[in-house]
Formats: structure tokens, sequence, C-alpha cells
């Protein structure tokens, strides 16, 4: 099954040609590891910097014979370690569900991350696709997809721990069960257009009522 292995990274603002220059580097050095699937870098949208990598591999055979060279998390840490003001956070997740307009360039994106309760993992899964499935019938997103999994405890052995905890999300979304909604959108009209719109509305308010929500405003590098 693929695997879809998301890296956060919080960076020392006013340095940003430099932290570009970097990322970039970790990009094109993730992207010729075997097994890679895709690839898809984003940088934060607004007064926070951050960075947001999503990568999906083959299997988790594949992942793990990716850790020495083409981890992400790893590759912060042991090459940009001073341009960041957080330890990079990491999850392993699988896909639910997805969408693709052809006909549309995102422009803008968001990721939305749903710490869920336990209890209430398979429900508000269940809830979720429902809710998104209402949004692959209207023009309004260009590209979409749901993942669940869970925050990776371990850091990779040999790794030096270059940055504190400051500064990046709340800690109890290494906790339970994540879900993942990343949506993009062509313009910033379609994008004031979804969240307008009632079904998603109704749809953040189901998932806030079962854990808690952090939205990180995105453009696609």
């Amino acid at each position: 099954m693929e695997l879809l292995v998301i890296t956060l990274a919080y960076t020392t603002p006013g340095r940003d040609a430099e932290v570009l220059a970097r990322i970039r580097l970790i990009s094109d050095t993730v992207r010729n590891a075997p097994g890679l699937l895709t690839s898809r870098f984003y940088r934060s949208r607004g007064e926070d910097s951050y960075y947001f990598m999503l990568t999906t591999w083959d299997d988790e055979e594949s992942w793990q014979r990716a850790q020495e060279r083409h981890n992400p998390k790893r590759l912060l840490l042991n090459t940009a370690a001073e341009i960041l003001t957080a330890s990079p956070q990491q999850w392993l997740m699988n896909y639910l569900w997805g969408y693709h307009r052809p006909a549309a360039t995102p422009i803008v994106a968001a990721a939305h991350l749903a710490n869920i309760r336990p209890d209430q993992a398979d429900f508000a899964q269940k809830g979720c696709i429902e809710g998104l499935r209402h949004h692959a019938s209207r023009p309004t997103l260009a590209f979409a997809f749901l993942a669940r999994g869970a925050y990776e405890r371990n850091t990779p052995s040999n790794v030096t721990q270059g940055a504190p905890d400051n500064n990046s999300i709340d800690p109890s979304y290494r906790q339970g069960p994540m879900f993942l909604s990343l949506f993009s959108w062509g313009s910033e009209e379609e994008r004031e257009d979804f969240y307008a719109d009632t079904h998603y509305r109704a749809l953040q308010k189901f998932l806030g009522n079962l854990g808690t929500i952090h939205i990180l405003p995105l453009e696609p590098m």
C-alpha cells in the first residue's frame, strides 16, 4: 500500500532566500529517491514561516530504504538545522480519498490537520469522506485529498537534533489519529467560495466536535 509521509518544518523568518535555497536542495535530493512516487513541496502564506512537504512512497519497505539518504526530516536536521526554529514534525499516512480537476492549475492551497479522539476516528473518517464527495461535484477545487495516519515518534538514528520545539504546532497533534485534508484552488476567488460553502462549514464543525483542527495556508513551490 502507498505510504504518504508529511513533513512540517518551521523556519527562521527574514532569511527567505537562504531558506528557500536550502529547501529546494532537499527537494531535489528527495525526488531522486528509489521508490518515490510523487513529491509536493509547499511554503507558508502569511506571517508564519514554514514548509510543508508531501512525499508518496511505493510502500513501507520503500520508505524504510529511504531513511539513510532521502528522509525529509533527516535531511532537514542534518543539512539545515540552523534555519529551523523547531524540530521538524513528521506523520506517516495512507490515502483515503482524492480529487483532481485537470483543467485547473493549483495556485493556492491549505492543509487542514485534524487530530481526532481515538474512539471517534472511524466515525470521523466516514463523515469526512461523505462531506468531501460533495466538493468533487463542484468546480471549486483544483486538487484535493484526504489521508489518515499518525505522528512518527521515532527520530532516525544518528540524526543531530539541531532545533528546539518552539513555534511548532500544538504537541497534542503528536497523539492519536491524524487526518489531513489538503485543498488546492486555481484562484483566490475559488478559495473564498470554498470556505463560504455551507457543506465546508458543516464539515469543519463536525470535525471540531470530535477533535482539534489546525489550518496551514500554503502556496505550491
